[in-house]
């Protein structure tokens, strides 16, 4: 892969090196004024390329920036933006390579911008003007093949967030695969985001025939129309009914919106079956005050597959996000990093190459939380938050899009396979294969117990696992003991852990609630390497 030039975030260099002066024969020069640049030779090409698909009339942004004398006035907030990072919005870092819908200037671009500012916005001759960039009013990608129309929503005036509860029935005579979805707000103004679900699951139900996260479709402010790579794509089916988790901000006034969604068919066989999976957790609590509040999760590949996207989500409180793979080779590798999340500008990352997980990969979630007073967008920082829809809650999410190295679909995924695939990338003599009970159901978990350093038991759902460290863990030959935390749902205490290890590897323990009710009583486990 040819690397792509440097991208600039924020560099004080820059700015030094771009504003500095040298003196010849006592006359102060700046360097940036040495050479000639013009809005029309080099300006207008940088912001016809990089800025006007959102500054123009009807988008997102609040000016056009299509002619010099919409330009002129912005000038000096132009160079002020692009040398912050600010503008083009992108948030995400990446030691995996570069991602294709990277909007960022390059270090070139910035320059060339800091220089016209410099010497005094010059606007150059008309006739080196490139030809403004076409835009397509409506579908971005085109009439698609088929529209849905979402129920109509009135939006209150004021109150909460407003999320209403719509559904629909697609209407289709013939199982179809669509390489292209859009998803098409009516009224941009109070719509923030919509989740599409292929079933009633989503992120509060019990999982999907295949295992996986049964999201079709996300936009929010800032996406654009999600189109998947050649030959790759999503079933669609007759009746198909489709649950949307809409979110909308009241705007003082009554509003309506109607969102479309439009799905563009794919031609001849699908070669890759695109499916969703969604790392993170719901049981967590941020404490009152918190300003850097960390929050981790993991989830579990059970077999070879290859992401295309990623998607990072958290509310207002949220700082930053990484997701690390941990590779069953030992190797461990940051694979899309938010240093600087943004809630109101939320974006999919679509990496270049298609980034290869191996079976047994555990992907690591990692973010931080500002739960403070110094947080400007913190509507209260004297209460916890936990996981929630509204706004004023939070969440922690990393959803990524990925398909099968081998075969056209990836095969069923279950929290047995994925603990089977977390087992192996563990030590066997210190790993355990624990079904713990809960009422007539059993919860396949792992509990690793080394002799020294830290414990963890780890308890997989729908992918996602919940780590739980395994505090202060001591050994009295083949006894131990260790603290626990447990914030599962309604489940919520402090346990004491205590049991042995038996001759032929197994192991017990009972369960010692602090304070409260524990759903489990005792348990046995299998050491990762025997046989059941």
């Amino acid at each position: 892969m040819i690397p792509p030039p440097r991208e600039v975030r924020c560099s004080g260099i820059l700015v030094i090196a771009l504003v500095m002066t040298v003196t010849v024969a006592g006359v102060a020069t700046s360097v940036a004024a040495q050479d000639e640049v013009t809005f029309t030779r080099d300006v207008a090409p940088i912001l016809y390329g990089k800025c006007v698909s959102c500054h123009r009339p009807g988008e997102l942004a609040p000016m056009a920036l299509r002619t010099f004398d919409e330009v002129r006035p912005w000038a000096r907030g132009i160079r002020d933006k692009v040398l912050s990072g600010e503008m083009p919005p992108w948030f995400a870092e990446s030691r995996l390579g570069y991602f294709k819908n990277d909007p960022r200037l390059t270090e070139d671009e910035v320059a060339t911008l800091t220089r016209w500012v410099e010497v005094g916005a010059p606007q150059g001759d008309p006739d080196d003007l490139p030809v403004l960039p076409t835009f397509i009013d409506g579908w971005q990608l085109g009439d698609p093949d088929l529209i849905a129309t979402l129920p109509e929503v009135t939006v209150p005036a004021e109150g909460d967030d407003y999320y209403p509860d719509l559904s629909h029935t697609l209407d289709l005579t013939e199982k179809r695969w669509i390489r292209a979805i859009e998803v098409r707000p009516s009224n941009r103004k109070v719509a923030h985001h919509s989740v599409i679900f292929t079933s009633s699951g989503g992120i509060q139900g019990t999982g999907t025939e295949s295992g996986f996260f049964d999201v079709l479709a996300v936009w929010s402010v800032g996406t654009n129309p999600h189109e998947f790579p050649e030959g790759m794509g999503r079933w669609v089916y007759p009746g198909q009914r489709w649950t949307v988790n809409a979110h909308y901000h009241p705007s003082g006034i009554v509003e309506t919106d109607q969102t479309e969604v439009g799905l563009y068919f794919g031609a001849g066989e699908m070669e890759k079956e695109v499916m969703a999976a969604l790392a993170g957790t719901m049981t967590f609590e941020i404490p009152p005050g918190a300003a850097n509040h960390e929050l981790r999760a993991s989830y579990i590949i059970d077999q070879d597959v290859n992401v295309i996207s990623f998607f990072p989500h958290m509310h207002v409180r949220g700082i930053d996000m990484d997701l690390i793979a941990n590779y069953p080779n030992g190797e461990r590798q940051s694979l899309v990093n938010v240093p600087s999340y943004d809630f109101d500008w939320q974006l999919f990352y679509y990496p270049v190459n298609h980034v290869p997980l191996p079976a047994g990969t555990r992907l690591d979630i990692v973010a931080h939380y500002d739960n403070s007073a110094a947080n400007p967008n913190n509507p209260n920082p004297e209460d916890p938050v936990r996981f929630g829809l509204q706004t004023t809650d939070e969440m922690m999410f990393n959803v990524f899009e990925f398909v099968a190295e081998e075969g056209v679909s990836p095969v069923s995924a279950s929290d047995e396979t994925r603990r089977e695939a977390l087992l192996a990338s563990l030590p066997s003599d210190a790993a355990y294969r624990v079904d713990l009970a809960m009422g007539p159901l059993s919860m396949p978990t792992a509990l690793h117990l080394p002799r020294s350093g830290e414990g963890t038991w780890y308890i997989p759902m729908r992918g996602n696992v919940m780590v739980i460290p395994a505090e202060e863990l001591v050994w009295d030959g083949n006894a131990y003991q260790f603290n626990m935390q447990m914030r599962l749902g309604r489940i919520s205490g402090d346990f004491v852990v205590s049991g042995e290890v038996q001759a032929d590897g197994a192991i017990q323990g009972t369960f010692d609630a602090q304070g409260g009710f524990s759903p489990f009583q005792q348990f046995q486990g299998i050491q990762a390497g025997s046989q059941d």
